[in-house]
């Protein structure tokens, strides 16, 4: 233990950064959660039955989802279990990810005070980079000549089809997921076309349309929230 047990290993400047990056897990755990069960587009494109022989089945689960997930975890554990054993807490949240991410969140100057911390902002980033490069990998931009970007503004595309399109037009439309369009539609910026659909199907919106309101009503940016001084 450190002669100085009330001393910060982490300034504001890195807890403020360190807060964010906690703040943004929840709802990365959640994503993995998904991919970890998705199977991969580019896997499925085409004729499934001309690309596949019988015998021949997708992955049941994402396994590169599976590891960025436990590692993602093991981190978290790792933080909280020093943070508890050094400044004498007990751990009463929920054993998930998010749950990990939350306490710590909320212990941030227990954490600054625990000897080691300067490692922790350098080794949640690495596996949370890790995660989000599963979730949204960088994809190799296409280029479409008017006459075909005015068709695929034309499509008709559920909310995963346009987000996956989107990822092939450049940076300005990197932050057009899925989880954007579902706020755009809250927000009343868009509608999905009228069905009748049948029980289950996915919503489908016209392409030009969403690609226009993601571009006019920029996503907000959250204010920096202020750390609690106080464990």
């Amino acid at each position: 233990m450190t002669e100085h047990p009330n001393h910060l290993y982490l300034d504001r400047i890195e807890l403020r950064a360190l807060a964010e990056l906690l703040r943004e897990i929840p709802d990365l755990a959640e994503d993995l959660s998904i991919s970890l069960t998705r199977q991969s587009r580019l896997s499925t494109r085409g004729d499934y039955r001309m690309n596949r022989r019988p015998s021949e089945q997708p992955l049941p689960y994402n396994p590169a989802a599976s590891r960025a997930a436990d590692e993602l975890h093991a981190v978290l554990v790792s933080w909280v279990r020093l943070v508890c054993e050094q400044r004498g807490l007990d751990y009463a949240g929920s054993p998930s990810t998010p749950g990990l991410a939350r306490w710590l969140d909320r212990n941030l100057i227990a954490l600054a005070m625990t000897e080691g911390a300067e490692g922790a902002p350098a080794e949640i980033r690495t596996v949370v980079q890790a995660a989000l490069w599963i979730v949204c990998p960088p994809a190799a931009r296409i280029e479409l000549d008017e006459q075909k970007l005015e068709q695929a503004r034309r499509h008709r595309l559920n909310a995963s089809g346009i987000a996956t399109l989107a990822k092939e037009l450049g940076a300005e439309y990197q932050g057009l997921t899925v989880r954007r369009i579902q706020t755009l539609r809250n927000a009343g910026k868009i509608a999905p076309l009228p069905g009748p659909w049948a029980p289950g199907w996915p919503e489908l919106y016209t392409v030009g349309e969403v690609l226009d309101e993601h571009l006019v009503h920029p996503m907000r940016r959250r204010a920096p929230a202020a750390v609690n001084d106080s464990n």
